[in-house]
Formats: C-alpha cells, sequence, structure tokens
C-alpha cells in the first residue's frame, strides 16, 4: 500500500492484505475488526494523543488541532449559534473556540445517558474538564433544539461520507439531528470506501491537511 502523508512525514496505512492464518477463504470484515485496525495502527505507530491507548475511544491524534482549526473556517461553523457536540477530548479545541465565540453547546450528560446539558455564556477556561459541564449548563431536552451543527468524534471514515464510532455512547443510533455532522480524522483513518456498512454518514471531515465534503 502506499504511504499517506501526515504533518510532513509518510505513514504507512492500515489497510494491508488481510490474511486467514489457517489458509482458508477470509470472511468480510466486522466493525470490531475495523476499530482495532484503526486502534491498533495509531498506537503501534505513536499517532494517538491522550487518552491513550486509543481503544475504546474516537482517537484524539497528531494534528487534531490543526484539524479542528481547518474546521473552524467552514461557514458551518463559522455560522453556527447552537451547536451539538460530544464529550471526545478530540473535540476539545472545537467546543472551546464555539464558547470562546459565544456560541451555545449542548452536551451529553457524562453519567445521565440520553440527557443533555446547555451551556450558554460560559468562560471555557472554567471548563476544566468536561465531565464537569453540568456545573456550568442547565438540563436540556434534544427534541426542538435549533442545532446548527453536530460535532462528533470518529473512528474511522471513508471519502464518500460513510462513518463508524467507537461503538457505543455518543452519538446514539437513534441520534438524529436536521443539522450538518462534521468529524476530524488522522489521514489513516480515512478509508476510500469504508470496508463495512457505515454507521452513518458524515457531511464534513476535517484532517490535518485537507477538508473533506462528501
Amino acid at each position: 500500500m502506499l504511504a499517506q502523508a501526515s504533518m510532513g512525514w509518510d505513514y504507512p496505512s492500515p489497510r494491508g492484505p488481510r490474511r486467514n492464518p489457517g489458509g482458508g477463504p477470509l470472511g468480510p470484515m466486522t466493525l470490531g475488526q475495523l476499530r482495532e485496525e484503526v486502534w491498533n495502527f495509531l498506537a503501534r505507530h505513536d499517532l494517538a494523543l491522550h487518552p491513550t491507548p486509543p481503544h475504546g475511544h474516537h482517537p484524539n491524534f497528531l494534528g487534531a488541532r490543526r484539524a479542528a482549526e481547518r474546521l473552524m473556517k467552514t461557514p458551518e461553523f463559522q455560522g453556527a449559534r447552537l451547536i451539538l457536540a460530544g464529550m471526545d477530548a478530540v473535540l476539545k479545541p472545537l467546543r472551546e473556540e464555539a464558547l470562546k465565540r459565544g456560541k451555545a453547546l449542548l452536551l451529553p450528560h457524562p453519567d445521565r445517558p440520553g440527557e443533555f446539558l446547555l451551556l450558554k455564556d460560559v468562560d471555557p477556561r472554567r471548563l476544566k474538564r468536561v465531565r464537569e459541564a453540568y456545573r456550568y449548563g442547565v438540563r436540556a431536552e434534544l427534541k426542538g433544539q435549533p442545532i446548527d451543527l453536530v460535532l462528533i468524534g470518529a473512528v474511522a471514515v471513508d471519502e464518500e461520507g460513510g462513518w463508524v464510532g467507537k461503538g457505543y455512547g455518543f452519538p446514539q443510533a437513534w441520534l438524529e439531528v436536521a443539522a450538518p455532522f462534521a468529524t476530524l480524522a488522522h489521514p489513516v483513518m480515512v478509508y476510500p470506501r469504508l470496508p463495512v456498512p457505515p454507521e452513518r454518514r458524515v457531511d464534513l471531515i476535517a484532517t490535518p491537511q485537507r477538508l473533506i465534503r462528501p
């Protein structure tokens, strides 16, 4: 496989040929196998940032802040007044920038699945740990909120907008919002086409080098 450029260095792709140790026919890749492929690759090549290891997370990665800055320049982010955002570490620069610009944030409650917290006029410097959002936010229903943008982490995406997450938590499969979905990804997390059916579609994918609009 050809190497993929990232932050000035070349990295081999995680998508090498799959081999069956028993020598028999190899079945289709599963969601779990895809997640392990990406997590293992990021860990093996020191591309994952806190929290590490990346397994079980929407990974934070080398160059994530640069990818976030690219997403911040989009009209979708700049024009959004209310943003629904995940709690992942990789999204921290986007959450902080949204609050700095006076935007409202809707966050999933860290301990109560299905509940949400609305943060308005909060100094991001006070929110040292995102799990403390309950101290500064008020409980809010998701239904009826005028959400302009949804920010989610990812494990793998593709050029067609396919998305695969960590397998639990936010964004839940039932989540439907009439707003663009955006995510951040290291180049090695971006497949030409996912080898599994995507769990959902996203409208914007920002990497350190480019913005993908499927």
